[in-house]
């Protein structure tokens, strides 16, 4: 071995020879043998330590590396760790280099790859980064750089991902060699580097974007604008490395990049993109790199910034409830957001919701950091946050929703106000509206812009009819679509009112109220309806005008009523409030124009009639602050113009569904009340003790009797089951009312009791019933009644019922024979004669022997 050594010393070539005549062989294996003889003998032969390679080199790289094209890829692979150990062991000299690099070139870097195996790639790439790895110090790699341009722009996009991670950090590694000349050709590895951004394997993608790092640090200006678009596309990567990868490089830019200073308006957007991050490894990342950017900016600018600097105030009283960024960071972004928010005006239109969600996270950081230094950019910045304000996507709602509320804490309310007034029509501006209201300061906007606000939003043409649906508040809305978005945003700019400026919002409280009882007078759902009320309750507070809405009902009603300008035939009947009876001259020739027209929808006359019942039934509460003199004329029309003209015949459904709510409603009115004399007291403290009677004399029920017996006589015949039994209940009431009032004469009383006594034989079991309960309650309330002039009636009267003892329904056996019980006080003897004449005749005897010894035991007399 020693001799080998010896002659390896003085003549390589011969001390070699034989392996070089093996690397001639056609057989692969002597040619594997040989190469691997050769490197045992050079550089694992601990006896050959000492030997000079650089005289071995000359004479065995021309056949070491002509088996870079060896038909085996086992002599390929032994060749390539000669170099490679050749290049680790030699001194560093160009002219190695020279002989290598070229073959590698043809190897790898060529437009059609020859070097098929996957991996000799990943060799031939792991040699070229020894290569840079044993070179980096020196300039000697200079007149290579097209060598490696070639190799490595082509390896860059191999498809063995082994080899695409190695090219990178061969690139990355290049990139601090050739400080000096690789701007030369920076961007020949640009677009190479930017196909592995869609690479499935992350850490390739995220070795793409660390290379793409270097080489804009290291390259020209081209470089940086081919790379931004598509960095600031892998922030929305679903792996978080890849994410924070970008941020990194995206921070080093900002803080190292020669030319930043002409490509703030392109970083900031994606560092600030980063602090919304779901992650909280990248929010981390990017909050402590731009703290250390604006600092840095700071001390690069610390001339312009010295007043700045030495009157910094503290943090603001009236700030969002987030760390205040330091003066760089805020003068960063003052003088470049009107680069950026055009930018994200336009991407706000685009398809993709993740991106929008991006963007309107992002407009919140520019807001915080630029403070009162948008404000000249208000107007595009008003316009982004309406547009995302309608977004579809619930999350962007939410960004828009925190960005408004950030554009209230700084831009004043003379700003904003302008630009959203003309806007107010649409419901996105509302939601924008409110959320600013939830920033601002009270002392800003309670003035001018609160008023103005409130008369916006209650005029007519917009709460009540274009967006809102226009309509009677107190009773009627027009016949629209509602818009229950429009709707819900008009609570909320209110409510947001209220809660900004308290006791302030007095002067605007009749708006207030107009605009809210609007939304509780025709909600689109049950939740609507909660809130206006609700924000209802707010105002009442507000004002201190009781404990219940009732007083603020009666404080701000009559110019909801006044204000009524459309027409009756567009009008839907929606709410009665407690508070009506002291508006009752202004309600009632509504309700007179609406029904007396025969064109007015008929649903809307069946819910008025609905509607007017309600306010009859509960006429202790509704009706007690009332006047006695404008009840009654109220009463006169309700019942003259409204009631009785819509209880005349007419063909037809909807004719009868009207007749039987109007025959209803005049139900409510006759129905005596005394029994909810003790009902509760109004919530505001007011007592009702007054009692309130619809009929208080002969004189005010009188007048109606003539027309009004006619037409239930005529009702109780109707064709609709429900329009009798409401007849039967009126004729009830009727009687119980004037018998009360001593109107109830014997002529009133013959003309109603035929009428029901026919409706014993009705086809509906509950008119029937009615019936015999009407019977009973009209002979009660008969007048002074001589039996003897009136025998006839009576007889037909006692007739008729008992015929019905023997009825089949043995609950209709029950009704007759009670009433019958309670009738035989009117001429017991005339019924005593009439059951004991025919009891043989009936089968129901048990019925008519009651009847008979409840005769005899109390009318002994007879």
């Amino acid at each position: 071995m020693s001799d080998f050594k010896q002659a390896l010393k003085d003549n390589p070539r011969n001390a070699l020879e034989p392996y070089i005549v093996g690397l001639q062989s056609d057989s692969k294996i002597t040619r594997r043998q040989a190469l691997k003889k050769i490197n045992e003998e050079l550089f694992e032969n601990p006896l050959n330590k000492d030997c000079d390679l650089t005289c071995v080199f000359p004479e065995v790289y021309a056949y070491i590396l002509k088996s870079f094209s060896d038909t085996s890829e086992a002599c390929r692979e032994c060749a390539i760790t000669i170099i490679s150990n050749f290049i680790n062991r030699l001194p560093l000299n160009d002219y190695y280099l020279t002989y290598i690099l070229p073959v590698i070139v043809r190897r790898i870097g060529c437009a059609e790859t020859i070097e098929d195996c996957e991996e000799i790639r990943l060799s031939l790439t792991e040699l070229v980064h020894n290569i840079l790895l044993k070179y980096r110090g020196t300039h000697l790699l200079s007149s290579f750089i097209n060598d490696f341009t070639s190799i490595l722009t082509k390896i860059s996009t191999d498809p063995f991902p082994k080899v695409k991670l190695q090219a990178c950090e061969c690139i990355i590694l290049l990139t601090k060699v050739l400080q000096r000349d690789f701007h030369f050709q920076s961007e020949s590895y640009v677009k190479p580097l930017l196909t592995n951004y869609s690479h499935q394997h992350f850490r390739v993608r995220v070795a793409a974007i660390q290379a793409i790092g270097a080489v804009v640090m290291a390259g020209n200006v081209k470089c940086f604008e081919l790379s931004i678009t598509p960095m600031a596309e892998k922030l929305f990567d679903e792996n978080t490395q890849v994410r924070l990868q970008v941020t990194l490089e995206v921070g080093n830019w900002m803080l190292s990049y020669r030319d930043r200073y002409s490509f703030w308006h392109r970083m900031i957007p994606l560092l600030l993109t980063s602090l919304s991050d779901v992650m909280a490894d990248v929010r981390e990342t990017a909050t402590k790199l731009w703290n250390d950017i604006g600092i840095q900016y700071m001390e690069e600018n610390e001339e312009d910034l010295k007043k700045k600097t030495d009157f910094l105030k503290d943090v603001p009283t009236h700030y969002p409830d987030v760390k205040r960024p330091n003066l760089g960071c805020r003068m960063l972004v003052q003088s470049n957001i009107g680069k950026i928010v055009p930018a994200i005006g336009k991407e706000m239109d685009g398809w993709q919701a993740d991106a929008r969600l991006r963007c309107a996270q992002l407009l919140c950081w520019l807001l915080l950091c630029a403070e009162e230094g948008s404000t000249q950019h208000a107007n595009t910045i008003v316009r982004t946050l309406h547009r995302g304000a309608s977004d579809d996507d619930q999350r962007v709602v939410t960004e828009i929703k925190r960005a408004s509320e950030l554009f209230g804490y700084f831009i004043t309310p003379e700003t904003w106000w302008p630009l959203l007034e003309a806007e107010v029509d649409s419901w996105g501006a509302l939601f924008v509206i409110t959320n600013i209201l939830k920033g601002s300061r009270s002392e800003l906007i309670k003035g001018k812009v609160m008023i103005e606000l409130c008369k916006e939003l209650s005029d007519p043409d917009r709460c009540r009819s274009r967006k809102a649906s226009s309509f009677f508040e107190f009773l009627f809305f027009n016949d629209f679509d509602l818009n229950p978005k429009y709707q819900t945003n008009l609570l909320h700019v209110t409510e947001a009112l209220m809660d900004l400026c308290k006791e302030d919002c007095n002067a605007v409280a009749e708006h207030l109220f107009i605009i809210n009882f609007t939304v509780y007078a025709m909600p689109y759902d049950e939740k609507m309806q909660f809130m206006s009320l609700s924000n209802l309750d707010k105002l009442r507070y507000i004002e201190q005008c009781g404990r219940s809405l009732t007083s603020l009902y009666e404080r701000h009603i009559q110019r909801v009523l006044s204000d009524i300008t459309s027409d009756a035939l567009t009008w839907k009947v929606r709410f009665f409030s407690s508070a009506i009876g002291a508006q009752l001259h202004l309600i009632a020739p509504l309700l007179k124009e609406c029904l007396s027209t025969p064109k007015v929808d008929p649903e809307v006359k069946l819910k008025l009639f609905t509607t007017l019942s309600s306010v009859l039934l509960q006429r202790q509460s509704n009706f007690s602050k009332c006047d006695s003199d404008k009840l009654e004329a109220f009463l006169k029309i309700i019942i003259e113009e409204v009631i009785m003209p819509n209880l005349v015949w007419s063909p037809g459904r909807t004719s009868e569904a009207i007749r039987t709510a109007a025959v209803a409603c005049l139900c409510s009115a006759l129905q005596d009340q005394r029994d909810q004399l003790n009902i509760e007291k109004g919530g505001d403290g007011d007592n009702n003790d007054k009692e309130v009677n619809l009929f208080p004399s002969k004189e005010s029920l009188e007048p109606f009797l003539d027309e009004m017996v006619p037409l239930l006589v005529a009702l109780t015949d109707d064709n609709s089951t429900l329009t009798r039994q409401h007849t039967l209940r009126a004729i009830c009431s009727l009687a119980s009312v004037a018998k009360q009032r001593d109107c109830f004469t014997v002529d009133i009383l013959h003309k109603l009791y035929f009428v029901v006594l026919k409706r014993l034989d009705d086809s509906n079991d509950k008119v029937r019933s009615f019936a015999v309960q009407t019977l009973t309650v009209l002979f009660k309330c008969r007048p002074e009644y001589n039996t003897v002039v009136f025998n006839a009636h009576v007889d037909a009267l006692y007739s008729a019922m008992l015929i019905h003892l023997d009825d089949s329904d043995d609950d209709f056996r029950k009704e007759i024979l009670e009433a019958l019980i309670s009738l035989s006080e009117i001429d017991p003897k005339l019924l005593l004669k009439k059951v004991k004449a025919n009891i043989h005749l009936y089968r129901n005897k048990a019925a008519y022997e009651r009847l008979s010894d409840h005769i005899e035991k109390n009318y002994t007399s007879i």
